[in-house]
C-alpha cells in the first residue's frame, strides 16, 4: 500500500511537494481506512486539477521511479526533466522518495540524483514510534561513492572488502544500488528483493493511453476475470448481456496468411511454451489471440459481445464494434477485480476517458462500497460527479494548482474546513477549493464580431 509520494525539482514540480494518503479524523466511509503499524491510511483518492496543473505530471513522476527501478539506471538526460521556469532549480537535482507498506513492514526509498549520477539513494524501514533502521544507504561524496553498510553495521572483513569493491568497481554511478541489489543477490537480503518486487509486480501505473494487452487469453484462462466480466459490465446498462470467446481455424480468420507464416508462428509458440500469441490488429483494430491445437493447426481467438435485441432476440458482435467507452471497461476489468480482490496499488491517469460521467460514478462507487477490497486505487480525474462524500472522503480528494511561478502545488480537501453534508461538486465547481481553470472573457477573443479575416 502507498502512504506517501514525494517530488523535488521534476516536470512541473519545483520545491520538494508531498501526496500522501494518511487519515484525517473524518468518521466517513470507515472501511476505506486501512492501519498497520501505528499508521491509518486510506485505500482511494482521486486527484482533482485544471489542464496543465500536474496531475499527469504527477503519474509520470511515479512512473520515472517504477522505470528506473525496472531498468537499473537513472535517466540520461536527467536535467531535460527538471523544473525548467527557475534558473536556480536547472543548478538542482531531482530527489523523490516513496513510503509503502509490504508484508507487514514499512518502507521509504529515496533517490536523488543528476547528470546520469547518483547523488543519494537510501532504504529504510519506517516506525511510527521508534527508531528507523537503515538498510543502506549510498552517497556520492565529490567522484567517489560510499556505501557504508548493507542491512546493518559492517559485520566482518569480508563484508568490508564486498562494500568497498562494490562502491568502487561494481556499481556505476548510474545504476540503482536497489536493482543491483535485487538481481544479483536476492537471497542474500531479503528486505530489498521484497522492495524491488512490489515496484516491479505490486505497484502498477496507467497512463490515460493505456491498453490491456493479452486481454483475449486472461478472459479465456482467467475463470475468476471472465466470471467478473460477465457480471459487472452487463449491469452498467450497455446493452452488451454476455461476453465470449469465438474460436476459428487461422485460415478463416486470416484468409490470405502464407504457409510460411503460419509456420513461423507454429515455431514461435512451440519455442515459447505459451498458451499462445497475442496481437492488435490495425486492420480490423481489435486483439486476436493465436493458439496450437492439439491437431496443430492454428486457431484464433476473438472476443465476442452477445446483445438482446427485439422479442428477445440475441445477436453477436466482434468486439471491434462496441464504443470506445465499453473497449475502456473492459480495459478496467482486471484493475477492478485486482483491487477488490488482491493487495494491487493502481495508478490510473484520467481514469474518466472515453466513458460516461453516470458510469465511471457507477464503477467508483462499487469499489468504494465494498467493505472488503484489498488494493489500492489512486487516479487523476475532472470527473466532479465523484466528488461526493457518499463515494469519497474529505481526504482522499487532492488537488493540483499552479503558483504564480509555474510550479505545482498538491493539497487536499480535508486543508478545508468542510461539513459532512457539504456538496462537495458544487463548491468546487464554484471556486471554493482551487484546481479549476482561469478562463478569460471571451469576448476579449473578438468571437462576437462579424468580422471578417483579411486577405
Amino acid at each position: 500500500m502507498l502512504i506517501r509520494f514525494q517530488i523535488k525539482n521534476l516536470y512541473s514540480f519545483e520545491e520538494e511537494t508531498e501526496f500522501n494518503l494518511l487519515t484525517n479524523d473524518s468518521e466517513l466511509l470507515p472501511h476505506h481506512k486501512k492501519h498497520a503499524n501505528g499508521v491509518d491510511f486510506l485505500r482511494m483518492t482521486a486527484i482533482y486539477g485544471a489542464n496543465a496543473s500536474g496531475k499527469s505530471n504527477f503519474v509520470k513522476a511515479i512512473t520515472l521511479l517504477k522505470e528506473m527501478i525496472k531498468t537499473g539506471k537513472v535517466i540520461d538526460d536527467a536535467d531535460d526533466y527538471k523544473f525548467k521556469l527557475s534558473k536556480e532549480a536547472l543548478t538542482k537535482p531531482i530527489s523523490l522518495g516513496i513510503e509503502f507498506l509490504l508484508k507487514g513492514k514499512m518502507y521509504y526509498y529515496t533517490l536523488t540524483f543528476e547528470h546520469k549520477r547518483i547523488l543519494n539513494e537510501a532504504l529504510i524501514e519506517t516506525f511510527k514510534d521508534s527508531t528507523d533502521r537503515v538498510i543502506f544507504e549510498r552517497t556520492l561524496v565529490g567522484e567517489t561513492q560510499q556505501i557504508p553498510f548493507i542491512g546493518g553495521n559492517v559485520k566482518d572483513e569480508k563484508e568490508r572488502m564486498f562494500l568497498e569493491l562494490l562502491s568502487e568497481k561494481l556499481l556505476s554511478k548510474e545504476e540503482l544500488l536497489l536493482t543491483f541489489l535485487a538481481q544479483k543477490y536476492p537471497n542474500e537480503y531479503a528486505d530489498i528483493d521484497n522492495v524491488f518486487s512490489w515496484f516491479s509486480e505490486t505497484l502498477i501505473v496507467l497512463s490515460s493511453s493505456f491498453k490491456v494487452n493479452g486481454m483475449i487469453h486472461l478472459f479465456n484462462i482467467n475463470s475468476e476475470i471472465r466470471d467478473f466480466i460477465n457480471t459487472f459490465i452487463p449491469n452498467l446498462s450497455t446493452g452488451i448481456e454476455k461476453f465470449h470467446i469465438k474460436t476459428d481455424r487461422i485460415e478463416k480468420t486470416f484468409p490470405n496468411l502464407s504457409e510460411e507464416n503460419k509456420k513461423e508462428l507454429i515455431d514461435k509458440i512451440k519455442r515459447e511454451g505459451n498458451e499462445g500469441a497475442a496481437f492488435y490488429d490495425n486492420y480490423t483494430r481489435e486483439e486476436v489471440g493465436i493458439v496450437l491445437g492439439e491437431d496443430n493447426h492454428l486457431y484464433t481467438k476473438r472476443l465476442f459481445t452477445e446483445h438482446l435485441g427485439r422479442n428477445g432476440y440475441k445477436g453477436q458482435f466482434p468486439f471491434r464494434l462496441e464504443s470506445d467507452g465499453t473497449k475502456r471497461l473492459l480495459e478496467y476489468a482486471p484493475l477492478i477485480s485486482d483491487v477488490i480482490n488482491n493487495e494491487q496499488v493502481y495508478i490510473v491517469d484520467e481514469i474518466e476517458r472515453s466513458i460516461h460521467p453516470m458510469m465511471i460514478k457507477e464503477l467508483i462507487k462499487k469499489i468504494s462500497s465494498d467493505p472488503t477490497a484489498k488494493g489500492q486505487l489512486i487516479f487523476t480525474t475532472h470527473e466532479s460527479c465523484l466528488l461526493d462524500q457518499e463515494i469519497l472522503r474529505p481526504d482522499e480528494i487532492w488537488f493540483t494548482q499552479k503558483d504564480m511561478g509555474g510550479a505545482t502545488q498538491m493539497y487536499s480537501l480535508s486543508d478545508f474546513n468542510i461539513s459532512n453534508t457539504a456538496t462537495v461538486e458544487n463548491d468546487y465547481l464554484n471556486g471554493r477549493y482551487g484546481g479549476i481553470p482561469f478562463l478569460s472573457n471571451l469576448k476579449e477573443l473578438n468571437w462576437h464580431t462579424d468580422e471578417t479575416i483579411p486577405k
